[in-house]
């Protein structure tokens, strides 16, 4: 399954030259395209944050808290080598730009990484219009590493941010409501609200007015449970789709905050007749089963189809469904970071 079976890189190869292939061994690259070791510069990473890229001179180094190291570009494009070799660039800033010209060519490249496969965009919106068509949605990371250890703080602010920043409840409304629903969970830090800083990125890029949210709930699948009556807490009606790498999410009890708030919550396990299809995919060349490499995608598309969408603190991916996919989906511009 090769990148361009996601996404459409026509535009992207019209304008730089691409090469795939699924050997990156020394002799591949020197029996095929000529470049030995000495005509190779590595980069070499000990951290995942270890080298950022910027276009400009900067007086402290490197000019963010995440990243370890920074690399002028010119430094890169003054090596005499033909290949520069370089370990990850995940991370949603890890280009740190201020050239106009460099800032557009991120932007095409980076819009047109919104996932395009027909066969995910059909299923993908058979599961919106099961939605409802206008939804919330929330891309929830829990697994691993730092978002598993702070796991409970990213869910309360997820919670938050879905209350006060998309529904519009007061500060004061949405901690009240949270005292009410988990008065089993008051604690010290949750005795005020948690602090939301604002996205900047995504403010200098503002969208259009949202169209208001219908007035009640309109699914096709039942609603897990019972509906709210009370009037100021009938926007709670609204679905939500949650994306999250939860083994279990319909029973993890980090996400019960979001099943007992919205009675309308849904998981992408909850429409496998919906993602049927995909179980007949197949990979051309090994003839291995797709359909368990394309759900995290499909996962994130529906989210991303969302009314409205928040997405975990720190995650590059929550990023990438808010910046990219929501922004696409919708015919908006796309947020850059860095």
């Amino acid at each position: 399954m090769c990148r361009e079976w996601l996404v459409d890189l026509t535009d992207i190869k019209s304008e730089q030259n691409l090469l795939q292939f699924w050997n990156f061994t020394d002799s591949w690259l020197e029996d095929r395209l000529g470049i030995d070791s000495n005509d190779t510069y590595a980069l070499k990473d000990c951290d995942r944050n270890h080298y950022m890229f910027q276009d400009f001179k900067s007086y402290s180094s490197p000019p963010s808290r995440k990243y370890l190291q920074s690399v002028h570009l010119s430094t890169l494009a003054q090596r005499p080598e033909r290949l520069i070799q370089l370990g990850t660039l995940f991370g949603s800033s890890r280009l740190h730009l201020r050239n106009a010209q460099n800032t557009l060519v991120r932007k095409h490249v980076r819009q047109n990484m919104a996932f395009t496969n027909p066969y995910l965009l059909r299923t993908a919106t058979t599961i919106r219009d099961a939605l409802g068509g206008l939804y919330l949605g929330a891309h929830i990371r829990l697994g691993d590493g730092l978002f598993q250890e702070n796991a409970r703080a990213n869910v309360r602010l997820t919670w938050w941010k879905l209350l006060h920043f998309a529904l519009k409840f007061s500060k004061a409304d949405t901690l009240a409501l949270e005292q009410r629903l988990f008065s089993h969970d008051v604690s010290a830090e949750f005795s005020s609200p948690p602090h939301i800083a604002l996205d900047i990125p995504a403010l200098r890029v503002p969208h259009p007015t949202l169209d208001p949210l219908p007035g009640s709930a309109t699914p096709s699948l039942a609603c897990p449970g019972a509906l709210h009556t009370e009037v100021h807490l009938l926007p709670l009606n609204t679905p939500l789709f949650i994306s999250t790498d939860a083994l279990y999410p319909r029973s993890d009890p980090l996400l019960a905050r979001f099943r007992q708030t919205f009675p309308c919550t849904f998981f992408l396990a909850d429409f496998s007749a919906h993602t049927r299809a995909l179980d007949a995919l197949l990979n051309g060349i090994d003839g291995v089963t797709l359909a368990p490499f394309l759900l995290p995608f499909l996962d994130a598309m529906v989210v991303g189809r969302a009314w409205e969408v928040v997405g975990t603190e720190g995650s590059t991916f929550s990023a990438f469904v808010q910046d990219v996919l929501w922004r696409t989906y919708h015919g908006w511009d796309i947020v850059q970071r860095g």
